[in-house]
């Protein structure tokens, strides 16, 4: 059960008045500047509301924002125009080339024998449609199996995979990605995935797929692909399926929105970031709608109550996430030469949930500095510190170029039940967790670029392999970077 929202602000406050070797306070026990900014931020974060009043206009008014479309544009432009009239006049585009603009179109399936019967069917993102209405056998493969030779008879096929995830799992997208390469050069016509939602709810996702997936890949509910099985269990099943997806003729430019508050010593800077585009099943109320309006609401108060940070804050908003970093892949190519100015990433693509601390993704170097670091917000259970590691948003962009990587870690919730689906919608979002995660995230940049010193250093390209390998990272890093980013 979630503690009321005065309790939590109460618990704050007195936690940020209290002596802390994170901030100092004189032999009188007097409030230091830190620990009244805290408290600032905090009480802004968690009383203003801004943080789910501009997450409805985002969903209500933009609604899903898949990359390379006009919903995305203008959520772009949304951004940036709520920058700018917040005092954010750096405030700007970055734009980088979406090679393959792409389409969803309608997506049907039904059997055709041994019975009539209409399939709940949703295609996954960037990958081709049908050739047209198509009849075709079925063919159930079972798990997906690495270094199996494929039967004959996924030949011309529609092929079930069980392959079972909610889609974060980083050997899930490696083991996706392979299997429907695999089966395109077996001659299959259609990859179905057996959706894991309840609720004849299907998914949808494009990693590893961009820039052009190898066949038509759908996801199929979890009843539907049952059904199937009881049919074949019994004799052959044919179905009709006909996809309407499409790809756009040439590249188009899509962009990044980027702001800075200037910190006195602007040589070095911490970076918020979470990403704007989502999937257009739904809204992207939590995915990353949530994290968009969190980050954004910190820059807000930061300059409402006109703090200025020892070192420069910079908010990154990035489009192109769910076809595999796209925006802060190129971001981190085109500040290349700023990387070493950063003392940390701390990207938000987690769900409006109870913040529970930050994740390190492997950098065990960086836990004990990033602990003293967390201590003000012990009494939001938000001071902990997860090794954990994997490929799952836009921190992996920095943390192939071994610059200090965190994202915000939170309860898991209901986060998994609606991802990729047509229930990620705005009514979802607790407003209450937003508020908490927003004031958490503000609290974490602020005592990063208020720090006398980094939570670590920038690791060596060679650093940064034996990392990967450490965290089981290593095969889906090879997948995601054929080339390598140095």
């Amino acid at each position: 059960m979630h503690r009321s929202i005065s309790a939590i602000v109460a618990l704050l406050l007195m936690s940020v008045f209290k002596p802390a070797e994170a901030f100092s306070q004189d032999s009188a026990g007097a409030k230091t500047v830190e620990s009244e900014e805290i408290a600032r931020i905090v009480g802004e974060a968690m009383t203003r509301g801004g943080a789910i009043r501009f997450l409805e206009i985002l969903t209500d008014r933009i609604g899903g924002r898949v990359t390379g479309t006009a919903e995305c544009r203008a959520a772009a432009e949304l951004i940036l125009k709520t920058l700018k009239e917040s005092g954010y006049e750096n405030a700007h585009f970055e734009e980088y080339e979406l090679a393959s603009p792409w389409q969803r179109g309608p997506a049907t399936a039904e059997v055709v024998s041994p019975v009539r019967r209409a399939l709940h069917i949703g295609s996954y993102g960037w990958v081709p449609g049908t050739p047209g209405e198509i009849d075709l056998p079925v063919v159930d493969y079972g798990p997906a199996r690495e270094n199996v030779v494929l039967p004959e008879n996924v030949r011309g096929a529609a092929v079930i995979v069980d392959l079972r995830s909610n889609g974060r799992s980083t050997t899930y997208v490696g083991t996706r990605a392979s299997m429907a390469r695999r089966l395109a050069e077996a001659g299959a016509a259609a990859m179905f995935i057996i959706s894991d939602k309840p609720n004849r709810m299907v998914y949808t996702s494009a990693f590893l797929f961009y820039p052009r997936g190898p066949l038509p890949v759908l996801s199929i509910a979890n009843e539907d692909a049952l059904f199937l099985r009881r049919l074949l269990a019994k004799s052959a099943v044919r179905i009709r399926l006909n996809v309407h997806n499409s790809f756009g003729a040439k590249p188009i430019q899509e962009r990044n929105v980027v702001a800075d508050l200037p910190g006195a010593d602007p040589g070095e800077m911490v970076v918020l970031s979470a990403h704007f585009d989502a999937w257009d099943a739904a809204q992207g109320a939590n995915d990353d709608g949530a994290g968009v309006a969190a980050i954004l609401e910190a820059a807000r108060i930061f300059k409402s109550i006109n703090l200025r940070p020892k070192h420069t804050i910079r908010f990154v908003f990035f489009s192109g996430e769910e076809q595999g970093d796209l925006g802060s892949v190129a971001y981190a190519k085109q500040h290349k030469g700023e990387l070493d100015k950063i003392r940390a990433v701390v990207n938000y693509d987690s769900g409006a949930q109870a913040p529970q601390g930050l994740q390190l993704y492997g950098r065990k170097d960086l836990e004990e500095a990033t602990r003293k670091l967390l201590r003000p917000l012990a009494p939001l259970g938000a001071d902990r510190v997860y090794l954990d590691a994997d490929f799952d948003s836009d921190e992996e962009s920095f943390l192939v170029y071994g610059v200090p990587t965190y994202s915000l870690k939170v309860e898991d919730g209901d986060y998994d039940l609606r991802h990729h689906t047509i229930v990620d919608t705005f009514e979802k979002i607790d407003p209450r967790m937003l508020g908490i995660d927003t004031a958490v995230l503000a609290v974490v940049a602020y005592s990063f670029a208020k720090a006398e010193e980094r939570p670590g250093r920038r690791l060596s390209p060679t650093e940064v392999q034996e990392l990967l390998k450490r965290t089981g990272l290593e095969p889906l890093y090879r997948l995601d970077y054929p080339v390598s980013p140095y």
